[in-house]
């Protein structure tokens, strides 16, 4: 019989012996291995956090107690911040009373308020007119459709003008936003023509103090007489209206902005403001601006009052506050009321452009 060899592990000569062929280790080499490992891993954990313990320790702990020292001072000035803020709430309702009496003598104030601007901007301001001496005839607001591209013609039907999109100078056709711009604008004209009517109205000359309001219509008549129109059709609110009569030597009118609306309601504004003629008319016009833009605003409309302070004639003709989100700007907008009824056009608040944050004292009359 032929029997079969198999391969040599060592070349296929079984009687040389194998010296390439790694030696096998036994269990208790690799245990002992295992085990030499991990009491050099101890070793070396114990011999590390003897040597680091101390130093970096304390240096973590005096890291710690700065750290709790710098909060304790920080919730302080905190609380002290809180308090003092507690307070400007306080202010912003008994401020005005306390700081405006008296004010606007003979001066009739109405608000404009151009769509979505803040309530409480509102409010505020319509608070520290109602304070003063003036009497205040109420607050036209314009309907944010005004503004709305997408409102265009139902705005311009109500104004009953026609709206056909033109070429420009280059052949292109006008854009839609360039329409609604042209809406606004015949809406701000609609509005300006009709404040001289408001004005005559209330504009009396008192022979006496008894004859002071004889025949005089209140405030929300002369508005809803002049704007009615427009507010059965949806584009302007009457609120706060005086339900008392009303009669002055001059009429102001106070425009309220924001920069936080949906749509630039500057086309609007560039056509309103051009019923101020501090030389001439009895009107005259101040723009107060919300300016501070809401955090979770990344498209802020552009600053009006801005462009009125970097026009040169717009700057000597309306007068403009920066900071109508604050109280001061309140105030700064009632002294700036009655600066342009003896008029002095200003611009107040803290923002490029601005004279000072409220109007100088008049000088006392020599004598």
């Amino acid at each position: 019989m032929c029997r079969v060899r198999e391969p040599s592990p060592c070349g296929g000569r079984p009687d040389r012996p194998c010296k390439d062929v790694p030696a096998v280790i036994s269990l208790r080499q690799h245990i002992f291995s295992l085990v030499a490992v991990f009491v050099a891993l101890a070793v070396g954990i114990a011999a590390g956090s003897t040597v680091v313990r101390g130093p970096l320790l304390d240096s973590t702990r005096a890291r710690l107690e700065s750290a709790e020292e710098l909060i304790e001072v920080e919730r302080a000035e905190n609380d002290a911040l809180a308090a003092e803020l507690a307070q400007l709430d306080n202010w912003v309702v008994d401020g005005p009373d306390q700081l405006l009496r008296g004010r606007l003598s003979g001066l009739a104030v109405l608000t404009i308020v151009a769509g979505d601007v803040d309530p409480d901007v509102v409010a505020g301001v319509v608070r520290s007119i109602r304070a003063t001496a003036g009497p205040f005839l109420g607050e036209l607001r314009i309907d944010p459709a005004v503004f709305d591209p997408e409102q265009t013609d139902r705005v311009a039907s109500v104004l009953g003008i026609t709206l056909e999109p033109e070429a420009d100078a280059a052949g292109d056709d006008v854009s839609a936003d360039d329409v609604a711009a042209l809406t606004m604008t015949a809406f701000g004209e609609r509005i300006a023509e009709r404040l001289p009517t408001v004005a005559e109205a209330i504009v009396t000359t008192v022979a006496s103090e008894g004859s002071a309001g004889d025949g005089a219509s209140t405030g929300g008549e002369v508005l809803r007489s002049v704007f009615g129109d427009l507010e059965d059709a949806g584009l302007v609110d009457l609120l706060e209206v005086n339900t008392r009569p009303v009669t002055a030597e001059r009429m102001e009118v106070l425009v309220l902005t924001d920069r936080n609306l949906v749509h630039d309601p500057a086309a609007m504004l560039d056509s309103l403001i051009t019923v101020s003629d501090p030389a001439g008319a009895a009107i005259d016009v101040l723009v107060a601006e919300v300016n501070r833009v809401a955090q979770d605003n990344e498209t802020p409309v552009g600053s009006y009052v801005a462009r009125i302070r970097d026009d040169g004639r717009l700057r000597d003709e309306v007068s403009t506050v920066d900071n109508a989100e604050i109280f001061l700007g309140w105030v700064a907008a009632v002294l700036g009321l009655e600066a342009a009824g003896a008029g002095s056009v200003g611009h107040y608040g803290f923002r490029d452009g601005a004279d000072g944050a409220v109007p100088p004292r008049p000088a006392a009359p020599e004598g």
